[in-house]
């Protein structure tokens, strides 16, 4: 899997978008747990994206939307581009003492104009591609709970905390790979292809079928 859908300044405003396929970068799973313990490590996004059903769908996305997001990642590129020169043209004006601060203020304003709308341009050209991937994730999701239910009990733990709460811990106490496993048996594969009426994060969905 690719880097995933983030904007870290204005410039960087387009490049929230993957490089390709926008899927979520899968961490590699970790080992399945050696020894039972009282207290667990859990990294819930990495179960997610690492389950089967979450990596053959985001496959099948990317082949069934290779046109879209080569055009997608034409068009970052190219608006990354125009973005790029805007700025250098900023940063020149500001070590120039002589630019009038209304000159320097309008070109800024013209350069966070434009990085907002080419945000709002690529954000229109992925959301076909969001809309499957969102639905993949929702249908995991719903199976979330259960499979680390299931793990927990398996490993008889009766605490489990994520990674970045912790200082230090070994890694047999992390059952991320144990909740992978039950995932896998509880949603060995997710559709693809949203209901007509569904919405991200919408209550009321029924249990989405596996499979196309």
């Amino acid at each position: 899997m690719k880097s995933a859908f983030k904007m870290a300044a204005l410039a960087a405003s387009v490049a929230f978008l993957p490089a390709a396929a926008f899927a979520q970068a899968a961490a590699p799973a970790p080992a399945p747990a050696a020894a039972a313990s009282n207290v667990a490590i859990a990294d819930i996004e990495a179960a997610v994206t690492n389950s089967a059903a979450f990596q053959a769908a985001m496959a099948q996305i990317e082949t069934t939307y290779k046109a879209q997001i080569t055009a997608i990642q034409t068009r970052q590129t190219a608006l990354n581009a125009e973005l790029g020169v805007a700025r250098t043209e900023i940063e020149n004006l500001q070590k120039n003492p002589a630019t009038p601060k209304a000159t320097l203020d309008a070109k800024v304003a013209a350069f966070q104009a434009k990085g907002q709308a080419a945000q709002a341009e690529l954000q229109r050209l992925a959301a076909p591609v969001q809309r499957p991937q969102a639905y993949v994730r929702e249908q995991i999701e719903a199976k979330l709970e259960q499979a680390a239910k299931n793990a927990i009990t398996a490993k008889k733990v009766t605490v489990v905390v994520r990674p970045e709460a912790t200082i230090f811990y070994n890694p047999s106490a992390d059952i991320t790979a144990d909740i992978v496993t039950q995932l896998n048996a509880l949603i060995p594969s997710a559709s693809t292809t949203p209901p007509a009426n569904w919405q991200p994060g919408a209550q009321g969905q029924q249990a989405a079928p596996a499979g196309r």
